[in-house]
């Protein structure tokens, strides 16, 4: 943040009287709505800055002790002044009943990767702050019950251009670094993906044929009957015998190491057994891994057509593995764990696990994948049911649709993964329209 535009701000902020909101929308986004306008104080670590009524969604509720006090001592408070130094701005608000007349400061440091805000007394104790300091961290304490000690002075060495009307040039700064991180977070998880798509494909190329597992199955069991009819030839510790074939070619027999080397035999007909399940069942693991590059291509629309940082993150993919990870995708909305069916396998695992009080979702008359948001018995806002809802549709390959959800103990397994259903309600989805920096009265 640049020291002379943050002093263009504070000239705007002293124009203002009232503030009407202050909360905090996303992770490092803090929302004061100043009379008619709307001032967004970005406190990204190294990325710091002011933009004036831009549209900007709310990502999420916060609800940490610093996010109560904001809204609790700056919402409907009156501005009594205004300060700017440095990278230093400090709105004191004070808000006045027939009781008492309650004065607090509202304080936003942009230096770097000590950027913060920090609400303070009029003492200069410290009330609460978005990022706690320790002594471990700085010698400079952001503490509650602390008292902030000043920083050294600093000389500030900065070039100045010319920028226009500020809230436009702070529109334009907006969208320039909001497209950056939201083609930084795509490009984060499509490689995600890409790694992802390479492991099924490695798991894809190495099935084998149907063919090659025949082969294998009927040279097992081959290799079965030849070492029951030639036990006699093996002696402790063998690691090979070389035996004749039934039309007479010699044949070399690798010997396993068994605890009773007369069941030598059963050894390579329970491969053999195994070998012709693999080539009956190929098929099945063959569509299943297919099914996952299917999900993955739609996760991969889905990335790379966000426009939203806040949707964005939510949708990043896992960087864990495992098994329950190759069928089921897990995400997180607004601290709701939301579960992805990537094929009929994780679809039918879904189902199982799920509890009867979870939330199923499907779109309605389209192939896709089962969802399920797990309630642990809370109440579902209607705005995450909704973002639940839109995943279905996209997650099906679709842009648009109805989904229809319902409770988990609602919904009847009839074979593998298709169902019944009832006691539903259903959400219609149309596509997003995107964010844009044009102001919104």
């Amino acid at each position: 943040m640049k020291s002379f535009i943050l002093k263009k701000v504070a000239e705007e902020i002293k124009k203002r009287r009232k503030i009407l909101r202050a909360l905090r929308i996303d992770e490092n986004l803090i929302l004061l709505q100043l009379d008619r306008d709307r001032f967004y104080i970005d406190l990204t670590r190294g990325e710091s800055g002011v933009y004036i009524n831009i549209n900007y969604p709310l990502v999420r509720r916060f609800s940490a002790p610093f996010d109560r006090l904001l809204e609790r001592l700056f919402t409907k408070a009156q501005i009594v002044g205004v300060e700017q130094w440095e990278r230093f701005l400090v709105i004191k608000g004070v808000q006045q009943s027939s009781f008492k007349r309650v004065e607090e400061w509202l304080r936003f440091e942009f230096t770097g990767r000590y950027t913060n805000a920090i609400i303070l007394n009029p003492d200069g104790v410290v009330l609460e702050a978005l990022r706690h300091i320790t002594p471990e961290q700085s010698k400079r304490v952001v503490l509650p019950g602390v008292k902030l000690e000043e920083p050294p002075p600093r000389e500030i060495r900065e070039q100045e251009f010319p920028i226009g009307g500020l809230e436009e040039w702070t529109q334009q700064e907006f969208q320039r670094r909001y497209q950056r991180k939201l083609e930084q977070l795509k490009r984060q998880g499509l490689r995600r993906l890409e790694k992802k798509e390479r492991e099924i494909l490695r798991k894809l190329e190495g099935l084998g044929s149907e063919q090659e597992w025949q082969e294998r199955g009927e040279r097992y069991r081959k290799w079965g009957e030849l070492l029951l009819a030639n036990l006699h030839q093996i002696g402790p510790h063998q690691r090979e015998v070389e035996v004749v074939d039934w039309d007479g070619t010699p044949v070399k027999i690798p010997i396993p190491e068994l605890p009773n080397l007369n069941r030598v035999g059963e050894y390579y007909f329970k491969l053999a057994r195994k070998a012709f399940r693999k080539r009956e069942n190929l098929h099945i693991q063959r569509s299943h891994l297919q099914q996952q590059l299917e999900f993955l291509k739609n996760y991969r629309r889905i990335i790379e057509e966000s426009d939203q940082i806040g949707t964005l993150r939510r949708y990043l993919p896992s960087r864990r593995g495992g098994e329950r990870d190759s069928q089921i995708e897990k995400l997180e909305i607004d601290g709701f764990q939301v579960w992805i069916g990537k094929s009929e396998e994780g679809n039918k695992r879904l189902l199982k696990e799920a509890k009867g009080e979870d939330l199923w979702f499907h779109i309605r008359n389209h192939p896709g994948p089962h969802l399920i948001l797990k309630t642990q018995k809370r109440t579902i806002p209607m705005e995450v049911i909704k973002e639940v809802a839109k995943l279905a549709v996209q997650f099906a390959g679709k842009e648009e649709g109805v989904v229809d959800y319902t409770r988990r103990k609602f919904v009847k397994v009839k074979e593998g993964a298709k169902v019944e259903y009832g006691k539903y309600s259903s959400v219609k989805v149309k596509p997003t329209p995107p964010i844009n920096s044009s102001p919104k009265r």
